[in-house]
Protein backbone atom coordinates (compact mmCIF):
# COMPACT_ATOMS: atom_id res chain seq x y z
CA UNK A 1 0.00 0.00 0.00
CA UNK A 2 1.23 3.38 -0.83
CA UNK A 3 2.19 5.80 2.05
CA UNK A 4 -0.33 8.09 2.84
CA UNK A 5 0.35 12.19 1.07
CA UNK A 6 -0.55 15.10 2.99
CA UNK A 7 -1.30 17.53 0.56
CA UNK A 8 -4.58 14.73 -0.63
CA UNK A 9 -5.39 14.67 3.34
CA UNK A 10 -5.08 18.34 3.50
CA UNK A 11 -7.36 18.92 0.29
CA UNK A 12 -9.94 16.22 1.63
CA UNK A 13 -10.56 17.70 5.31
CA UNK A 14 -10.53 20.98 3.64
CA UNK A 15 -13.35 19.96 1.16
CA UNK A 16 -15.07 18.43 4.31
CA UNK A 17 -14.66 21.72 7.12
CA UNK A 18 -15.68 24.18 4.08
CA UNK A 19 -17.83 22.13 2.45
CA UNK A 20 -16.98 22.58 -0.94
CA UNK A 21 -14.22 22.17 -3.62
CA UNK A 22 -14.17 26.21 -4.19
CA UNK A 23 -14.18 26.88 -0.92
CA UNK A 24 -11.47 24.67 -0.33
CA UNK A 25 -9.23 25.80 -2.93
CA UNK A 26 -9.57 29.09 -1.59
CA UNK A 27 -7.70 28.50 1.76
CA UNK A 28 -5.40 25.91 0.37
CA UNK A 29 -4.59 28.89 -1.56
CA UNK A 30 -4.66 26.49 -4.93
CA UNK A 31 -6.67 26.38 -7.71
CA UNK A 32 -10.28 23.77 -7.72
CA UNK A 33 -9.06 21.68 -10.31
CA UNK A 34 -5.87 20.94 -8.27
CA UNK A 35 -8.31 20.27 -4.98
CA UNK A 36 -10.68 17.72 -7.23
CA UNK A 37 -6.69 15.92 -8.54
CA UNK A 38 -5.99 15.69 -5.00
CA UNK A 39 -9.21 14.08 -4.03
CA UNK A 40 -9.28 11.87 -7.14
CA UNK A 41 -5.69 10.22 -6.05
CA UNK A 42 -6.73 10.44 -2.38
CA UNK A 43 -9.90 7.69 -3.46
CA UNK A 44 -7.60 6.01 -6.14
CA UNK A 45 -4.60 5.17 -3.69
CA UNK A 46 -7.24 4.05 -0.44
CA UNK A 47 -9.77 2.07 -3.34
CA UNK A 48 -12.51 3.85 -1.95
CA UNK A 49 -14.97 6.73 -2.61
CA UNK A 50 -14.86 9.17 -0.14
CA UNK A 51 -16.79 12.07 -1.69
CA UNK A 52 -20.09 12.14 -3.96
CA UNK A 53 -20.03 15.13 -6.00
CA UNK A 54 -22.96 17.14 -7.28
CA UNK A 55 -23.62 20.23 -8.80
CA UNK A 56 -25.15 21.79 -5.88
CA UNK A 57 -23.64 20.42 -2.67
CA UNK A 58 -20.53 17.65 -1.86
CA UNK A 59 -21.86 14.62 -0.04
CA UNK A 60 -19.53 12.79 2.25
CA UNK A 61 -20.06 8.83 1.64
CA UNK A 62 -19.89 6.48 4.53
CA UNK A 63 -16.61 5.87 4.46
CA UNK A 64 -15.41 8.99 3.38
CA UNK A 65 -17.71 10.14 7.09
CA UNK A 66 -15.63 7.89 8.81
CA UNK A 67 -12.18 8.43 7.04
CA UNK A 68 -12.49 11.96 8.32
CA UNK A 69 -13.18 11.04 11.73
CA UNK A 70 -10.00 9.12 12.05
CA UNK A 71 -7.94 12.01 10.39
CA UNK A 72 -9.25 14.53 12.99
CA UNK A 73 -7.72 12.08 15.61
CA UNK A 74 -4.55 11.36 14.07
CA UNK A 75 -4.09 15.48 13.74
CA UNK A 76 -4.96 16.05 17.00
CA UNK A 77 -2.37 13.72 18.37
CA UNK A 78 0.22 15.02 16.05
CA UNK A 79 -0.83 19.01 17.51
CA UNK A 80 -0.69 17.37 21.09
CA UNK A 81 3.32 15.81 20.22
CA UNK A 82 4.19 18.85 18.65
CA UNK A 83 3.01 20.95 21.79
CA UNK A 84 4.94 18.67 24.21
CA UNK A 85 7.64 19.23 22.03
CA UNK A 86 7.85 22.70 21.64
CA UNK A 87 6.87 23.29 25.62
CA UNK A 88 9.76 21.22 26.76
CA UNK A 89 12.34 23.02 27.94
CA UNK A 90 16.56 21.83 27.83
CA UNK A 91 15.96 19.68 30.93
CA UNK A 92 12.30 19.62 32.97
CA UNK A 93 12.12 20.74 36.54
CA UNK A 94 9.92 20.78 39.04
CA UNK A 95 7.09 18.51 40.45
CA UNK A 96 4.95 16.08 38.90
CA UNK A 97 2.10 14.76 40.39
CA UNK A 98 1.64 10.83 38.83
CA UNK A 99 -1.80 8.40 39.98
CA UNK A 100 -1.27 4.84 38.76
CA UNK A 101 -3.42 1.62 39.97
CA UNK A 102 -1.35 -0.12 42.75
CA UNK A 103 0.27 -3.26 41.20
CA UNK A 104 0.71 -2.04 37.74
CA UNK A 105 2.43 0.92 39.45
CA UNK A 106 4.13 -1.13 41.40
CA UNK A 107 5.77 -3.63 39.09
CA UNK A 108 5.42 -1.86 35.71
CA UNK A 109 6.13 1.92 36.21
CA UNK A 110 7.92 2.81 39.52
CA UNK A 111 11.18 1.01 37.91
CA UNK A 112 11.20 2.76 35.35
CA UNK A 113 10.61 5.88 36.81
CA UNK A 114 13.77 5.61 38.81
CA UNK A 115 15.49 5.58 35.46
CA UNK A 116 13.76 9.02 34.67
CA UNK A 117 14.66 10.92 38.43
CA UNK A 118 18.26 10.11 37.27
CA UNK A 119 18.51 11.21 34.41
CA UNK A 120 16.17 14.32 34.96
CA UNK A 121 17.80 15.53 38.64
CA UNK A 122 15.82 18.76 39.12
CA UNK A 123 12.12 16.49 38.70
CA UNK A 124 10.69 15.54 41.57
CA UNK A 125 8.10 13.11 42.34
CA UNK A 126 4.67 12.97 43.95
CA UNK A 127 3.17 9.36 43.52
CA UNK A 128 0.10 8.15 44.39
CA UNK A 129 -0.47 3.80 43.79
CA UNK A 130 -3.92 3.76 44.46
CA UNK A 131 -7.36 1.63 42.48
CA UNK A 132 -9.73 3.87 42.80
CA UNK A 133 -10.39 6.54 39.90
CA UNK A 134 -8.89 10.39 40.21
CA UNK A 135 -10.49 12.84 38.26
CA UNK A 136 -7.25 14.55 37.15
CA UNK A 137 -9.64 18.15 36.55
CA UNK A 138 -10.30 18.34 40.38
CA UNK A 139 -7.33 16.41 42.07
CA UNK A 140 -4.43 18.23 40.69
CA UNK A 141 -2.51 15.15 39.68
CA UNK A 142 -0.56 15.94 36.33
CA UNK A 143 -0.50 12.15 34.72
CA UNK A 144 -2.87 9.31 35.56
CA UNK A 145 -1.70 5.84 34.21
CA UNK A 146 -5.14 4.30 33.72
CA UNK A 147 -6.08 0.78 32.60
CA UNK A 148 -8.87 1.96 30.42
CA UNK A 149 -9.34 5.00 28.71
CA UNK A 150 -13.16 6.94 29.05
CA UNK A 151 -13.54 9.88 27.21
CA UNK A 152 -13.61 12.63 29.60
CA UNK A 153 -13.69 16.91 28.07
CA UNK A 154 -9.97 18.29 28.47
CA UNK A 155 -8.60 15.32 28.67
CA UNK A 156 -6.33 13.48 26.18
CA UNK A 157 -5.42 10.13 26.34
CA UNK A 158 -2.82 8.03 24.64
CA UNK A 159 -1.91 4.22 24.80
CA UNK A 160 1.39 2.88 26.09
CA UNK A 161 1.26 -0.67 25.83
CA UNK A 162 -0.85 -3.34 27.20
CA UNK A 163 -1.04 -6.54 28.71
CA UNK A 164 -2.39 -10.71 28.85
CA UNK A 165 -4.36 -12.57 31.67
CA UNK A 166 -4.27 -15.74 32.14
CA UNK A 167 -6.97 -18.00 34.14
CA UNK A 168 -4.09 -19.83 36.19
CA UNK A 169 -3.84 -22.06 39.46
CA UNK A 170 -1.00 -23.39 41.48
CA UNK A 171 -0.03 -26.96 40.51
CA UNK A 172 -0.55 -28.43 44.06
CA UNK A 173 -4.10 -26.78 43.92
CA UNK A 174 -4.80 -28.71 40.40
CA UNK A 175 -2.91 -32.12 42.10
CA UNK A 176 -5.42 -31.88 45.03
CA UNK A 177 -8.91 -30.47 43.23
CA UNK A 178 -8.33 -32.04 39.89
CA UNK A 179 -8.28 -30.81 36.15
CA UNK A 180 -10.15 -28.40 34.42
CA UNK A 181 -11.11 -29.67 30.99
CA UNK A 182 -13.80 -27.08 29.81
CA UNK A 183 -14.92 -23.42 31.05
CA UNK A 184 -18.12 -24.75 32.88
CA UNK A 185 -16.11 -26.89 35.20
CA UNK A 186 -14.71 -23.92 36.83
CA UNK A 187 -18.31 -23.85 38.61
CA UNK A 188 -17.35 -26.65 40.78
CA UNK A 189 -14.14 -25.19 41.66
CA UNK A 190 -12.81 -22.13 43.90
CA UNK A 191 -12.26 -19.17 42.07
CA UNK A 192 -10.62 -16.51 43.24
CA UNK A 193 -11.13 -12.25 41.66
CA UNK A 194 -10.64 -8.66 42.67
CA UNK A 195 -13.44 -7.25 44.89
CA UNK A 196 -16.18 -6.26 42.82
CA UNK A 197 -19.03 -5.83 45.59
CA UNK A 198 -21.39 -7.85 43.15
CA UNK A 199 -22.20 -11.15 44.73
CA UNK A 200 -21.42 -12.86 41.02
CA UNK A 201 -18.48 -12.02 38.41
CA UNK A 202 -18.52 -12.83 34.73
CA UNK A 203 -15.21 -14.15 33.10
CA UNK A 204 -15.13 -13.60 29.26
CA UNK A 205 -13.11 -15.81 27.21
CA UNK A 206 -12.57 -17.58 23.92
CA UNK A 207 -12.69 -21.08 24.22
CA UNK A 208 -12.31 -23.22 21.06
CA UNK A 209 -13.31 -20.59 18.72
CA UNK A 210 -16.34 -19.53 20.89
CA UNK A 211 -16.52 -16.69 23.40
CA UNK A 212 -17.87 -18.31 26.47
CA UNK A 213 -19.13 -15.69 29.53
CA UNK A 214 -18.81 -17.67 32.78
CA UNK A 215 -20.44 -16.46 35.66
CA UNK A 216 -18.56 -17.09 38.94
CA UNK A 217 -19.16 -17.02 42.86
CA UNK A 218 -15.84 -16.33 44.08
CA UNK A 219 -14.96 -18.31 47.51
CA UNK A 220 -12.64 -15.61 48.23
CA UNK A 221 -12.41 -11.62 46.62
CA UNK A 222 -9.50 -9.22 47.70
CA UNK A 223 -9.05 -5.67 46.68
CA UNK A 224 -5.31 -5.42 45.09
CA UNK A 225 -4.14 -7.84 42.32
CA UNK A 226 -0.81 -8.67 44.19
CA UNK A 227 -2.58 -10.39 47.36
CA UNK A 228 -4.48 -12.02 44.83
CA UNK A 229 -1.72 -13.42 43.45
CA UNK A 230 -0.43 -14.61 46.70
CA UNK A 231 -4.00 -16.37 46.97
CA UNK A 232 -3.34 -18.03 43.90
CA UNK A 233 0.29 -19.49 44.33
CA UNK A 234 -0.52 -21.02 48.20
CA UNK A 235 -3.00 -23.24 46.21
CA UNK A 236 -6.44 -21.54 47.03
CA UNK A 237 -8.17 -21.76 44.09
CA UNK A 238 -8.39 -20.87 40.07
CA UNK A 239 -7.66 -16.97 39.42
CA UNK A 240 -7.22 -14.38 36.35
CA UNK A 241 -3.91 -12.79 36.83
CA UNK A 242 -2.57 -10.17 33.93
CA UNK A 243 0.84 -11.40 32.79
CA UNK A 244 2.94 -8.57 34.79
CA UNK A 245 2.25 -10.19 37.97
CA UNK A 246 2.32 -13.95 36.97
CA UNK A 247 4.82 -14.11 33.95
CA UNK A 248 7.88 -15.06 36.66
CA UNK A 249 5.54 -17.44 38.51
CA UNK A 250 4.45 -19.35 35.18
CA UNK A 251 8.08 -19.53 34.14
CA UNK A 252 9.12 -20.90 37.56
CA UNK A 253 6.56 -24.04 37.48
CA UNK A 254 4.37 -22.13 40.71
CA UNK A 255 1.88 -21.07 38.41
CA UNK A 256 0.10 -23.13 35.66
CA UNK A 257 -2.82 -22.42 32.65
CA UNK A 258 -5.94 -23.76 33.92
CA UNK A 259 -7.18 -24.27 30.33
CA UNK A 260 -4.24 -24.66 27.97
CA UNK A 261 -5.87 -22.92 24.50
CA UNK A 262 -8.07 -20.62 26.45
CA UNK A 263 -8.17 -16.70 25.41
CA UNK A 264 -8.75 -14.43 27.46
CA UNK A 265 -9.05 -10.38 26.39
CA UNK A 266 -5.81 -8.21 26.62
CA UNK A 267 -5.72 -4.79 28.22
CA UNK A 268 -4.82 -1.74 27.13
CA UNK A 269 -2.82 0.71 29.28
CA UNK A 270 -2.99 4.46 28.62
CA UNK A 271 -1.41 7.41 30.09
CA UNK A 272 -4.41 10.53 30.71
CA UNK A 273 -3.29 14.32 31.41
CA UNK A 274 -5.07 17.66 31.22
CA UNK A 275 -4.44 18.70 27.72
CA UNK A 276 -4.48 22.30 28.79
CA UNK A 277 -1.93 21.86 31.42
CA UNK A 278 0.62 24.88 31.17
CA UNK A 279 3.46 22.90 31.30
CA UNK A 280 3.56 19.45 29.58
CA UNK A 281 7.10 19.17 29.53
CA UNK A 282 7.56 17.24 32.25
CA UNK A 283 4.41 15.01 30.75
CA UNK A 284 6.58 14.65 27.88
CA UNK A 285 9.65 13.10 29.14
CA UNK A 286 7.38 10.42 31.66
CA UNK A 287 5.26 9.54 28.23
CA UNK A 288 8.80 9.24 26.52
CA UNK A 289 9.81 6.85 29.20
CA UNK A 290 6.95 4.63 29.14
CA UNK A 291 6.52 4.34 25.67
CA UNK A 292 10.06 3.08 25.90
Amino acid sequence: MKKANLSEVEAFLAVVDRRGFGAAARELGVTQSTVSRRIAALEQRIGRRLVERTTRRVVLTETGLAYADELRDVLMRLENAEARVQARPAEPEGLLRITMPTAYGRVCVLPRLAGLAERYPRLRFELDLSDRYVDLLDSGFDVAVRLAAPPQSGIDTEKIGSFGLHLCASPGYLARRGPVSDPSNLAAHDCLALRTYAPRVDWRMTWQDRIVNIEITPRMTVSDMTALRELTLAGAGVAVLPSYVASADFAAGRLVDVLPGLILPSIDVFVAYPRHRSDLSKVAVLLDELRG
